[in-house]
């Protein structure tokens, strides 16, 4: 898994958008990191075909994560 510079990142996946931070890439997904209006932050990988990078017709509109509060994904034991 590579990690890319943070990048500013819109899911759009089964009618939800998500608005994070592309934070590490590898296997066709992308790993975003976002955070929801509690505080709380999420973390999932998504198919990069799901993932867009923010413009005119399509702006960012997620709660700002300070770079140094954003790393890559933790793997989770299930």
């Amino acid at each position: 898994m590579s990690r890319p510079d943070v990048q500013m990142v819109i899911v759009r996946e089964r009618g939800n958008e998500i608005h994070g931070y592309a934070v590490a890439s590898g296997g066709g997904r992308v790993y975003v990191v976002w955070e929801v209006a509690s505080g709380r932050r999420r973390q999932r990988g998504f198919r990069a075909e799901h993932v867009f990078v923010p413009g005119t017709e399509l702006p960012w509109r997620g709660l700002p994560i300070p770079p140094d509060q954003l790393e890559e994904p933790r793997r989770i034991r299930r």
